[in-house]
């Protein structure tokens, strides 16, 4: 029987490449720009794999890889709507997979839904001092719990990014701008430096994300952003979130995010004004 040999992918020159190749000398934005990629990694890992290919892409890395949002993304948000993913698992299989199939060594830790794959390329990359971590940190979350949500359907959507071609399964268009709704309605998260003072007090990604879908027409699926029975509702509530924006938080939140800082700083400063308008025009 002929001998199945195995392809290695090859991987850190590619890393090495995207940093040369940066647009932005902000070390945080060129961390990211390697996420980007090895988000296509994983990706094509989980949708080639039989246990892991029926998981939901949604969040904003899907936005950005799948309908060109345009900034960079930090986690992978998955949803498991037949609650059978064992995310110890997932996290044994990723790590076999990039010690076997790639140049590249990852070591991977479960938080309960959350996978934390580290990659030990910062100080090869010259991005990080020797004083600081030599780990790339990458987030993968699966989440089973979306019972809050059960009018929706799913999409299949092609990625053709880095010599990759993926088909990955998602959300309809509403209902991810309905998670992202509900991010900006529910969650409660802020930043604090190392004496423990506030920092960022808002993540300016939701609100430029939901400005993305504003004026790409879209509206979201109400039927999954409880408490709201009307749309009226809903824009009278979310005029009352976003009057309250912190224009430095959202600037601060997008510099890793986007690379032209004039563009960060001009939207910060006008993210409130703009976001009010779309809102009252376009739901």
């Amino acid at each position: 029987m002929a001998k199945i040999t195995t392809i290695m992918e090859i991987i850190k020159p590619i890393l090495a490449s995207i940093i040369s190749e940066s647009p932005s000398r902000n070390n945080l934005f060129k961390r990211n720009l390697l996420k980007e990629y090895l988000q296509i990694v994983v990706l094509g890992f989980i949708y080639s794999h039989k246990d892991y290919s029926q998981l939901l892409f949604y969040g904003g890395s899907a936005l950005a890889l799948c309908f060109d949002l345009q900034r960079l993304s930090e986690d992978m948000d998955f949803i498991d709507e037949t609650k059978k993913i064992n995310v110890s698992k997932l996290a044994k299989d990723l790590e076999e997979y990039f010690s076997k199939r790639t140049d590249l060594q990852a070591k991977t830790t479960v938080q309960k839904f959350r996978v934390y794959l580290k990659f030990p390329i910062l100080h090869d990359l010259g991005i990080s001092t020797r004083e600081e971590t030599d780990d790339l940190f990458l987030k993968v979350e699966v989440f089973s719990e979306f019972d809050f949500c059960t009018k929706y359907s799913t999409d299949i959507r092609p990625i053709f990014k880095y010599n990759r071609s993926i088909l990955i399964k998602t959300l309809d268009i509403s209902t991810l701008m309905a998670t992202k709704v509900r991010a900006i309605l529910f969650r409660k998260w802020e930043k604090t430096d190392k004496q423990g003072n506030t920092t960022v007090k808002v993540k300016g990604r939701d609100y430029f994300d939901l400005l993305w879908y504003l004026q790409k027409g879209i509206t979201p699926n109400l039927s999954c952003i409880e408490g709201f029975e009307s749309m009226k509702e809903l824009k009278d509530k979310l005029l009352e979130i976003v009057a309250c924006i912190d224009s430095h938080s959202i600037q601060l939140d997008l510099d890793a995010l986007i690379a032209d800082p004039n563009f960060v700083n001009n939207i910060g400063k006008n993210m409130k004004a703009i976001l009010e308008r779309e809102i009252s025009e376009k739901l």
